[in-house]
This record gives C-alpha cells, sequence and structure tokens, in this order.
C-alpha cells in the first residue's frame, strides 16, 4: 500500500501542527517558570520539560516532512551500515537500566528516587527506540 499524500491526511497534519504551537508554548512556560525560581529540583524538572518539548517539535516536524514534503525511506545499506553501532549502543543502553535499577533498589531519599525512576523510564524509551530500528531492519529484511 502507498504512502499516504498530505492532500489524503489533513487531519493529522492539522493536528501536529497545533501540537507544536502547544510544544512551543511549553517551551516559553517553562523557561519563564525557570527564570522565576531558583530552586534546583524545580528547575531541573522544567530544564527537562522544556527538552522533552522542543524534541517533541523536532518529531512533529520529521513526521510533517514525511507526510506534507518527503515520505521516509529506509535502505538495507543505510541501516546495515551502522548496524554493529547500534547493537553496541542497545547493550549499553541495558547496562545503563540495570544500573540505574540497582541505583533505586538501593536509595531511600524521596527526591532521589524520584529522579531515578525518571531516568529508568527514559533510559527504557531509549531502549524501545532501538528497539524500534530492529523492527525496521526485519521490514526490510524480512529473513533476517
Amino acid at each position: 500500500m502507498p504512502a499516504k499524500t498530505a492532500a489524503e491526511t489533513p487531519e493529522l497534519s492539522a493536528i501536529l501542527e497545533n501540537w507544536q504551537a502547544l510544544e512551543t508554548a511549553t517551551i516559553s512556560h517553562t523557561t519563564q517558570v525557570i527564570a522565576k525560581t531558583k530552586n534546583p529540583l524545580i528547575r531541573l524538572l522544567m530544564e527537562i520539560i522544556r527538552q522533552d518539548s522542543e524534541m517533541h517539535y523536532r518529531v512533529q516536524e520529521v513526521l510533517l516532512d514525511g507526510i506534507q514534503r518527503q515520505a521516509f525511506s529506509l535502505t538495507p545499506e543505510e541501516l546495515g551500515d551502522i548496524w554493529e553501532m547500534v547493537e553496541k549502543h542497545a547493550d549499553m543502553e541495558k547496562q545503563t537500566i540495570a544500573l540505574a535499577e540497582k541505583a533505586l533498589a538501593d536509595c531511600r531519599l524521596f527526591v532521589q528516587k524520584h529522579l531515578l525512576t525518571y531516568l529508568i523510564e527514559d533510559e527504557k524509551k531509549h531502549d524501545r527506540l532501538l528497539g524500534q530500528l530492529e523492527d525496521f531492519k526485519r521490514n526490510i529484511y524480512p529473513y533476517a
């Protein structure tokens, strides 16, 4: 089935554009909160949210480009050229998750436990993203 064009996905494009506007507002708002407080915990949390919103905006932009400008493509050569590095990084993420989970199990401090939980969730997200590359690879090389 061929990829849908922008003309066939106007609702998705509109949703993504509206979402980008919200992400832009979030970036501005978190910047204002950071400027208003000296509390390092609040500043850290607002910085995390701001950086995530910046990345969300970037992902939405790539999604829109894939709909409105040029469909996504990935060749076996492009993936093959970096696959060993992807596998090495996946191993590194698994090691990081194991360390973070040990730190959380050993931690008895309230704020630190919450921050460690955040880090674990973020590292698991990285692991899932690398798993998506594995899915792409399976679709490119169905007999691999």
